[in-house]
């Protein structure tokens, strides 16, 4: 065998052996995302938003935990524009059916605003967050009423 072909086959099977794989080739959902990104689609195929963390735990095949999560919502309807984004510490994020809660903090900010609070509940389907405490909502832009 030539010598200078093994380092590399030993190190390629090093490398796989670190991968999360079952025996037929899936990957374990047991087994840790780190540093992380996911895309989230909607009805028409486009991406509406990404999630990003520093780590992702799988609690079954629809559920994650979330560790540094950010969410990017997108604009939609094809733009990758992202339109708000969302900060918590923690979440449990339900991928099949496009939601998220969390009982710690979460910081929105999008153009001209900011929302701070905790215990909170995002569902992509109706793009709606629900802030249960300690909410502040801050306008980087004057505000005119009639």
């Amino acid at each position: 065998m030539n010598p200078n072909f093994t380092k590399p086959l030993a190190f390629c099977l090093l490398a796989l052996a670190g991968l999360p794989l079952a025996n037929n080739g899936q990957i374990q959902l047991g087994a840790p995302l780190k540093d992380f990104t996911i895309p989230g689609f909607g009805d028409d195929g486009f991406p509406t938003w990404i999630l990003k963390g520093k780590q992702l735990q799988h609690v079954d095949d629809a559920n994650a935990e979330v560790q540094k999560m950010r969410l990017q919502i997108l604009a939609g309807k094809g733009s990758r524009e992202v339109e708000t984004d969302l900060y918590s510490p923690t979440a449990r994020v339900h991928l099949r059916e496009n939601m998220a809660h969390g009982t710690q903090s979460l910081s929105i900010l999008g153009d001209h605003f900011q929302i701070t609070g905790r215990e909170w509940q995002w569902d992509g389907n109706s793009r709606t967050v629900k802030i249960l405490h300690s909410v502040k909502v801050t306008f980087d832009e004057n505000l005119q009423f009639f």
